[in-house]
């Protein structure tokens, strides 16, 4: 996994940030310099589902039962960030 977006989901998807703060890590996401670089490797990993979820979970403390839970979620996270989709993604309890 590129380090850049390793990062990314560390800072900004961790157990603590998901579940409470996306609505303004949102806001961070839409107005950063870095924000088509994060946009490009995101899709780059979506298509490629380069990611297994112990590894997601190993970065952000947020565990999911299959990689088909966890690419899911991670679309919709894609679409909040990136596409300015008003659905608010959740992750598993």
């Amino acid at each position: 996994m590129d380090p850049d977006l390793a990062g990314f989901f560390e800072q900004y998807l961790n157990v603590e940030v998901a579940y409470s703060y996306m609505d303004g890590i949102k806001e961070v996401v839409r107005t950063s310099g870095w924000r088509e670089k994060q946009r490009r490797l995101f899709e780059q990993m979506l298509a490629e589902r380069s990611m297994t979820r112990g590894e997601y979970c190993e970065r952000t403390w947020v565990d999911f039962e299959t990689d088909d839970d966890m690419y899911a979620y991670l679309t919709k996270v894609y679409a909040y960030f990136f596409l300015d989709r008003e659905e608010l993604p959740i992750p598993p309890e």
